[in-house]
């Protein structure tokens, strides 16, 4: 008789089910080994993604302190100028040049030394206690270029060292003409490398992380935290100017630096005003070991959850990847909310051309600022001013160019409300505003005549405006909590002294101090 066996069922469906939790097991392992990877990869690259943007936020913070540095000493360069093509062209001596050098060397930190030479490059006037004997500047790039070039404008050279004091020092001309357009010498402010330098210190980087200043042409004016025989190098063959600013004047990349070989995550801003790039760049070697030291906790956590998960078995690994996509469809819901508020907060409070405030967070900053002023017994300063002639503007350049005008006014406006109280809005069309909390008439007026000689610096040409470039007109209204003055009473106060400032010419500020009214006129 011969026997049958029979397989049993459950044998071969516990077969069947140990290679599915075999086959779930190793798909598992593939899977969050993978994850784990991408996962670490997508943090390396936002890691990398965050530096580059930190790096130029820096870059342009520091343009911007730069061109602040450079603008602060053109105006000093400009106002002797004046004072200097009066004198030639009247022949009446006015105040000794150089004591008004030493005062607006003492009034700006930056500046190492204020010189006027004359046309064969001898010194006639200087910031220094004493004109060392027999020195000639005419061999001086500076000078040499001023000699030849007709055009009113700074140079900025590169760095030197003082013939005076010995000390690092970039030099910032300006040529003086007579009348007729002739070489009559040359104005110079030198900013000592030293300021740059100590300014720089301030902020915490690696030791091999770089802060660069640079001329436009590549040469390097100071670089942290190299020593000073790499100032003056040429930087031309570094992709940043081989590649990046061709394409864009602010920006981010990685490139190893030709400064000392190093790899290096760079951010990159170029001044609108002036030829100087600021880069930063930190170490990419550095960075990566500290972001290795950092998911290792990250990495051992990973492994043990892994492990528990194969234990844990199928059922696990399916709530696992249910509550992942549950959770990546959560975040994903999250950031598009996120990014919807964003959106919709900045449409409510922010004008879209100009970054400004907007009109309806005027509103509403004014009523809280007179309520504030009211509480705290302080002064309140509104400044309300319109660009002049600017329907001219837009009807001779177009609606493109006026935009860009608005913008740019808009710049000066956001440059000038360094406090946080401080509010600086578009009020409409050419329209703008300034809320100064805790501001006196005297320092409104002041700020008002700042904004003025800001966009009248600028220089921006309009053929349709008596005096051939865009001007402002401003007018300055202050209030106390004795007037009780409104919102709006406010604005009429101002808008009032804004057309007085349009009739009596344009281009200027004016006035009006609520408090000091008779009762009859409040």
């Amino acid at each position: 008789m011969q026997l049958k066996r029979k397989m049993d069922p459950r044998t071969t469906s516990d077969a069947g089910l140990q290679q599915s939790i075999v086959l779930s097991g190793l798909f598992l392992i593939i899977t969050v080994v993978g994850m784990s990877i991408w996962t670490l990869r997508e943090d390396w690259l936002g890691t990398v993604r965050q530096t580059q943007q930190t790096a130029m936020n820096l870059a342009l913070s520091q343009s911007r302190q730069a061109e602040d540095t450079f603008l602060q000493t053109e105006l000093s360069l400009r106002q002797m100028q004046r004072d200097l093509q009066l004198q030639l062209a009247t022949h009446i001596q006015g105040a000794d040049l150089s004591n008004t050098m030493r005062e607006l060397q003492r009034r700006l930190p930056q500046l190492h030394g204020l010189f006027y030479y004359d046309a064969e490059g001898k010194w006639i006037a200087t910031s220094a206690e004493r004109v060392p004997n027999n020195i000639n500047n005419s061999d001086r790039e500076y000078f040499t270029f001023q000699r030849s070039n007709h055009r009113n404008s700074v140079h900025i050279s590169p760095v030197i060292t003082s013939r005076s004091t010995g000390d690092l020092v970039i030099p910032v001309s300006l040529r003086v003409s007579d009348a007729s357009g002739g070489f009559k010498g040359v104005l110079l402010a030198t900013i000592k490398v030293d300021f740059f330098r100590r300014f720089y210190s301030y902020y915490e980087i690696g030791a091999r992380d770089v802060l660069v200043l640079m001329l436009a042409d590549s040469t390097v004016l100071y670089a942290r935290p190299m020593p000073d025989s790499y100032i003056g190098k040429n930087l031309s063959a570094s992709p940043l100017f081989q590649e990046m600013l061709a394409k864009m004047d602010r920006g981010s990349g990685q490139w190893r630096s030709v400064l000392d070989g190093q790899p290096r995550i760079f951010g990159f801003a170029r001044s609108d005003r002036y030829p100087i790039i600021v880069a930063a760049g930190y170490n990419s070697d550095d960075l990566f070991h500290v972001w290795v030291n950092g998911r290792a906790q990250d990495i051992l956590l990973s492994i043990i959850l892994l492990l528990t998960i194969i234990l844990l078995g199928t059922f696990q690994l399916r709530q696992a990847r249910r509550v992942l996509r549950y959770q990546q469809e959560l975040t994903l819901l999250r950031d598009e909310l996120h990014n919807a508020n964003l959106t919709l907060n900045k449409l409510a409070h922010v004008d879209g051309l100009t970054g400004l405030a907007n009109r309806r967070e005027f509103d509403r900053f004014l009523r809280e600022a007179l309520t504030h002023a009211a509480a705290s017994g302080k002064p309140l300063s509104l400044i309300m001013m319109d660009i002049d002639f600017f329907k001219h503007y837009n009807d001779t350049y177009g609606h493109i160019a006026g935009d860009k005008c608005l913008k740019m006014v808009g710049e000066v406006l956001a440059s000038v409300t360094g406090r946080r109280s401080d509010m600086a809005a578009r009020y409409g069309g050419e329209e703008f505003a300034l809320i100064l909390p805790d501001t006196t008439f005297g320092e409104g007026m002041t700020i008002a005549n700042r904004v003025v000689e800001a966009v009248r610096v600028m220089q921006l040409p309009h053929v349709a405006s008596p005096v051939g470039h865009v001007t402002l007109s401003a007018g300055c209204a202050t209030t106390v909590t004795a007037a009780a003055v409104s919102a709006v009473k406010l604005l009429e106060y101002a808008d009032h002294a804004l057309y007085q400032a349009k009739r009596e010419g344009r281009d200027g500020a004016k006035g009006m101090n609520i408090a000091s009214l008779p009762e009859e006129q409040k």
